[in-house]
């Protein structure tokens, strides 16, 4: 089975719609105070793209079709689409964060800057 087909799955249906009632708000919106129900864009403007209002569980290290690491709830956080396929997907290609402190300072250990 491929690792795309896996997130047909009835098994993960399930898992998914469990994780989404027990963390109902984007996380990374959460972290910059904003409760974000997949209604809000990252931003914490209202999401006028009817398409784009819902929530992700995303699998915070990628699994690669590791399927020990996929089924493991510990890695999955929620997140809205502006999180997950822009945020989320750039760091996944650049292999770091761009995530800064009050400071101005890069978060991540794996940035660059921090190296």
């Amino acid at each position: 089975m491929s690792r795309f087909a896996l997130y047909k799955t009835a098994r993960w249906r399930k898992a998914r719609l469990a994780h989404l009632q027990a963390e109902p708000l984007c996380r990374l919106c959460r972290q910059r105070g904003v409760l974000n129900d997949g209604s809000l864009k990252a931003t914490g403007e209202p999401q006028p793209d009817l398409r784009r209002r819902f929530l992700v569980v995303d699998h915070v290290v990628p699994h690669r079709g590791d399927l020990d690491l996929f089924w493991d709830r510990t890695n999955w956080q929620t997140l809205c689409p502006d999180h997950h396929d822009i945020v989320k997907q750039r760091e996944e290609v650049r292999g770091f964060s761009n995530a800064r402190g009050l400071d101005g300072w890069p978060l991540d250990p794996a940035h660059p800057a921090n190296r």
